[in-house]
């Protein structure tokens, strides 16, 4: 039997776009539905065809280029300021496949990221239950996202055949971009050691190609990535959203590139992730899987780390250094029980030779890179900051 998925009537597409036509700084906010709906393309061609900027939350990352001129970003509490004020600042907001969850929405205060009912929202989304759930909305839409999205693309076209421009914008936007980008060049290039966790990503990045999959675990190299990693394919990183399960990002890689045997499969994870189950690597070895793990190496649960003695001055059971040596195991030699390559990185400089060469292996290999522990940079809110300490504002702290 063909079955036939949900799309939008034609009078609530007309409705919809001409109110965003109407709209002074209307947002798309892309939650990960679009990509689970298969619908980058329609979300494209609609971005493309009325320039409306777009921000994401966690799950939605990639869904439109990270170098697409009307890419907003990631919001919440790992956003920056700019891309959180732009959502607030919204005068109406179209959310697509979004549950707008706590992180990605600071904890649903008003003052952080989304000021709505303010600014005016619409959501679509396949899931009856989302709508409304954690805004209220001002039309509600339950449809697959590639249905609704070509629908309302195809309404744009008829209603403005030549398309909106908003050059202005676009300057903005690519202004910004550069400046965040200019207040990451000195972490980037950083010859310290343990690295620095943007000269790792930065570097990654180069090396790999567009197409490249990457699985992200929690730490970092979630957080991180998901503020500063540029993906430019949809459906090329896999993150362990909701509850940010530990643990995630290995075996994922390994689901990953079985899926995608032609494709170079990297996973960012940290010490913490990797240690939930080092077996995976038994699995990898035995049916011959070329992953590379690369351990984003702290010596700690390091966000939890750093909430600790942030809030309580301690690090109890979250730092794993004892008398400034590190107490972990030796990842490379774990990796060498197994029967599998594993290269341990011993200054900066040597990172980036050995993740060319691990590609160039073709097969299993563990990348040990020691990292400093300090937090992602954050500009939104996350209310357990006011839980932990409701009389005073504290917020994640190195712990190196």
């Amino acid at each position: 039997k063909e079955l036939r998925k949900p799309t939008i009537d034609e009078a609530t597409a007309e409705e919809i776009v001409s109110q965003l036509c109407a709209s002074k700084y209307p947002v798309l906010y892309v939650g990960g539905g679009v990509l689970l709906a298969k619908a980058a393309a329609e979300l494209r061609g609609l971005v493309d065809h009325l320039h409306i900027p777009v921000a994401h939350s966690l799950m939605g990352k990639g869904a439109l280029p990270d170098n697409h001129p009307l890419i907003l970003g990631m919001t919440g509490f790992w956003g920056t300021q700019y891309i959180n004020d732009s959502c607030r600042n919204a005068d109406l907001i179209l959310g697509l496949g979004s549950r707008f969850k706590e992180a990605d929405a600071s904890s649903w205060y008003p003052e952080f990221t989304f000021d709505i009912p303010k600014t005016r929202l619409i959501q679509i989304d396949i899931e009856p239950s989302e709508i409304g759930r954690n805004y209220p909305v001002e039309i509600g839409v339950v449809a697959d996202l590639k249905q609704a999205l070509g629908a309302l693309l195809k309404v744009a076209q008829r209603k403005f055949p030549q398309g909106i421009q908003r050059e202005p914008l676009v300057a903005e936007i690519a202004e910004n971009r550069q400046e965040f980008k200019a207040s990451n060049v000195e972490m980037e290039q950083s010859d310290a050691f343990p690295m620095m966790p943007e000269r790792i990503l930065a570097e990654v990045r180069e090396v790999l190609p567009r197409d490249a999959i990457i699985t992200t675990d929690v730490g970092w190299n979630k957080n991180g990535v998901g503020q500063q990693f540029p993906i430019y394919e949809p459906g090329s990183i896999l993150i362990p959203g909701g509850y940010a399960t530990m643990g995630f990002g290995g075996p994922a890689a390994i689901g990953a590139k079985l899926a995608a045997p032609d494709k170079i499969v990297i996973a960012l994870i940290g010490d913490g992730g990797f240690g939930q189950n080092p077996a995976q690597l038994a699995t990898a070895r035995h049916e011959d899987v070329a992953v590379i793990w690369l351990i984003m190496n702290n010596n700690a649960f390091g966000t939890i780390a750093g909430l600790e003695k942030a809030h309580y001055q301690t690090t109890f059971g979250t730092v794993f250094t004892k008398d400034g040596v590190s107490t972990s195991p030796d990842y490379a030699e774990v990796a060498h029980a197994y029967g599998i390559e594993g290269i341990t990185i011993q200054s900066a400089a040597e990172f980036k030779p050995a993740l060319i060469r691990a590609i160039q292996l073709n097969k299993p290999v563990v990348l040990d890179v020691p990292m400093i522990n300090n937090p992602v940079p954050t500009s939104g809110h996350w209310n357990i900051l006011d839980i932990y300490s409701p009389d005073r504002k504290v917020s994640h702290v190195s712990t190196d």
